[in-house]
């Protein structure tokens, strides 16, 4: 790959910073119920400051270093997640409401927008791997609704390597995405394990 930064290379590092912010947000909220992962989780995948891309990429190796950074921030969330379901079960509540504040916040999306747009939002904001990954593909999409489906989870690996179970991952993406439709009059739907949906009320 050249060393050539493009709009694409920012929107990946843009939403690697929206998950890597839900972390920093885990890891707060742990140490406010004294439970301690920080330090841990740094020094196995590197501490939360992300400084702008264009200062920090390996420009030899544009692919290599967005996949490296995709790596980290998947598995501290991973872990994270996983060791407050097994040291501090009663946490999860408080975790579901950062993913959902999260949502909220990064949203731009209202009630005037077209359902097209908000299926690109959650593209724009969710992490699912690489750009080449094609994590998800649209199946139907007209005015009154979209559906589309999960073709490959890329998240999985990470979950298994921490020994935890990745639906717990799918379980706080959803409230992620109540947060990000919060203010649009659209409802969430999951159809089943791999499919979902975006309709008018």
């Amino acid at each position: 790959m050249s060393a050539f930064l493009g709009p694409i290379h920012f929107w990946l590092y843009n939403k690697i910073k929206i998950q890597n912010d839900i972390v920093e947000e885990i890891i707060d909220f742990a140490e406010k119920n004294n439970f301690q992962m920080r330090e841990n989780l740094y020094g196995k995948f590197g501490s939360g400051q992300l400084k702008p891309l264009e200062e920090v990429i390996y420009v030899n190796n544009i692919h290599g270093w967005l996949q490296e950074q995709v790596s980290k921030v998947e598995n501290k969330l991973a872990r994270a997640v996983i060791e407050i379901y097994n040291e501090k079960p009663d946490m999860i509540d408080g975790v579901k409401e950062i993913f959902e504040n999260k949502g909220t916040e990064v949203s731009e999306l209202t009630e005037i927008s077209g359902l097209d747009e908000i299926y690109k939002s959650l593209n724009d904001t969710l992490l699912d791997g690489m750009p080449c990954d094609r994590a998800n593909a649209v199946i139907s999409s007209d005015e009154n609704s979209v559906v589309w489906t999960r073709t490959l989870c890329v998240h999985e690996q990470y979950w298994n390597a921490a020994g935890g179970d990745v639906k717990n991952y799918y379980m706080l993406r959803d409230e992620f995405i109540k947060g990000l439709l919060k203010n649009t009059g659209v409802d969430y739907e999951k159809i089943d394990d791999i499919t979902y949906k975006i309709s008018r009320r």
